[in-house]
Parts: C-alpha cells; structure tokens; sequence
C-alpha cells in the first residue's frame, strides 16, 4: 500500500510540474536552401532560394535576393537565366511553345552568391499518360461518407525505378496539405516493393480525393472540376518529399514521433563538395480533367 501511494505522489508531482523547458537544437549559422521543382510546361519556372532557421522558429524562411542562377542543359545546347523577382524567387519565363528540353535531357543546376557555387543535376524521367478519371458513387463504409469519388487510372512502365508525384486540384484550389502528398513508386508506395508495369494500386488511385481536417476524405459535388498531374520524380527528389511528408505529420504521431532531420537533398557545395539544403528536379508531367455530372 504504501509503495502505490509513493507511485501516486510522484505521478501527480509529475502531472503538476510547470517548469519551462528549453529545447536545444544546434542551429548556429543560416544556410543556403534550395527549392528548384522544374517541369516541361510551357509557364513560368520558379526556383526558391531562402536561408534556413531553427527548426521551432514560427515564421517565414528568409529570401536569399543576392545571388545569379542558371539551368542549363549537360549537352551545352541551351541555358535558361533564372532572374530574381522578389523574396528569393528566380523566374525563367518561357517564349510561347517554349519549353525546359524534354524526356531524358539532363540538367544542371548553377548557382553563385558571392565567392560560394553551387551546383546540382537532374534527368527529366518519363512519365505516363493519364488513361481517365474516374467518378463513381461509393456506398457508405468505415471512414468513408456516401457520395460521389474520383479515381485516377494510369500505368506504370515497365522497368524499375519510375518515381512520380500526383499533384490534383479541385474548383482550382490545389491539394496541397501534407496528408494529401501523393507519391507513387513503380505504381505503389515504396522502392523494393517488387512491383513493375502495373496500373497504380488502389490507395494511390483514391488519393487524388479531398481530405478534411480529421483526415476523411470528402466527397464531390456535381460541378465540380477536378484536373490531376503526373510529375516524373528523380529517387532524390521521391526520398526528398517522402521524409519532408513524415516530418510535417510527426507531431500527430504522438509516442512514435521520429527524430526531427532535414530532407537529403542533391545540391553540392562546390567548395567544400558537401551536400547542402534543397533539391533539385526536373520533371515531365501527364495531365487530365473532369467535370463531375
């Protein structure tokens, strides 16, 4: 009895403790971030360049306004000057028809500020087409409200190694929160899966739906346009944004929380030759809509 009573004490002492603590993290000097995600659409192409902070600092990540990029094709045929247009955003801008090479082209990356260089490198992939969107009512289940849901249908192609990102948008406000990150490896979730050529499984089909804030997918309404994207990804930018989407989710995670660590990324220090922040990749991109009847 006693030994429970001295449990009980020290677990409400524990309970009441109001104590601040100060979490430690190691963050001494800014350093360089790089945002570089490039398509073959004839648009404006957007590189971000920004300063990085602490992992608890709650604002905005410093624009980097001082430095000269540029993305140039390997081969030497053509360069693209990407110019400053405000807070750390270099801006290529097209001619019309005009477009960032094509399928198997490799990049370079440059970057210079001051008496530092940079440089990274991207294949753009393939990516495949978009076979249809599917609309279909769905019955009512666990985790699932009656109502009408969309479903993508495409093919991977044969040959390991094909990464992608789903990017979909509805009445055009893009599903962007983390939750709704869709990424698909040889048309599943993950390398090592041993699945190849096959039509995306079901769960990366379905995830082009809304979700609401519990997490719940939310069903369309007649009228509404829904367009998605397939963006062809390197492995380094796939890993990229798979550690990036479980470190935005790590605090709903509760006990199984991961350790905080920054994405790897593939810009090079051309100094030191170290990997600094950021990633770098160009990608080819399928594309398809839809109105719901």
């Amino acid at each position: 009895m006693m030994r429970l009573l001295s449990l009980l004490l020290l677990t409400a002492a524990l309970y009441t403790c109001t104590d601040p603590v100060e979490l430690t993290t190691d963050f001494e000097t800014p350093e360089l971030v790089v945002d570089a995600w490039l398509t073959d659409k004839s648009e404006p192409q957007t590189i971000r360049l920004t300063l990085s902070q602490d992992y608890y600092a709650n604002r905005l990540p410093t624009g980097v306004e001082d430095a000269e990029v540029v993305v140039c094709l390997e081969s030497g045929a053509a360069c693209y000057p990407f110019v400053h247009q405000d807070s750390g955003r270099y801006v290529w801008t097209p001619q019309p028809g005009e477009t960032l090479g094509q399928v198997d082209d490799r990049f370079v990356l440059g970057i210079q500020r001051g008496e530092e260089n940079y440089a990274a490198t991207s294949t753009m992939r393939r990516v495949p087409p978009i076979d249809s969107i599917s609309v279909k009512l769905e019955e009512e289940r666990l985790g699932l409200d009656e109502g009408l849901y969309a479903q993508l249908y495409a093919r991977d192609f044969v040959g390991e190694g094909d990464a992608y990102l789903i990017r979909t948008t509805i009445n055009d406000t893009l599903l962007n929160r983390p939750q709704e990150l869709n990424l698909a490896y040889d048309a599943t979730f993950d390398a090592g899966s041993g699945t190849d050529g096959i039509v995306f499984i079901f769960p990366i089909r379905f995830n082009i739906n809304k979700l609401d804030d519990d997490g719940g997918f939310v069903a369309l309404e007649s009228g509404d346009q829904i367009r998605v994207e397939i963006w062809s990804l390197n492995p380094e930018a796939f890993f990229f944004l798979s550690v990036a989407r479980d470190q935005i989710q790590n605090g709903d995670n509760g006990i199984f929380q991961i350790p905080v660590a920054n994405s790897p990324g593939n810009v090079i220090d051309l100094t030191t030759e170290e990997p600094i922040l950021g990633v770098f990749n160009v990608s080819a991109v399928s594309s398809a809509s839809r109105t719901v009847e």
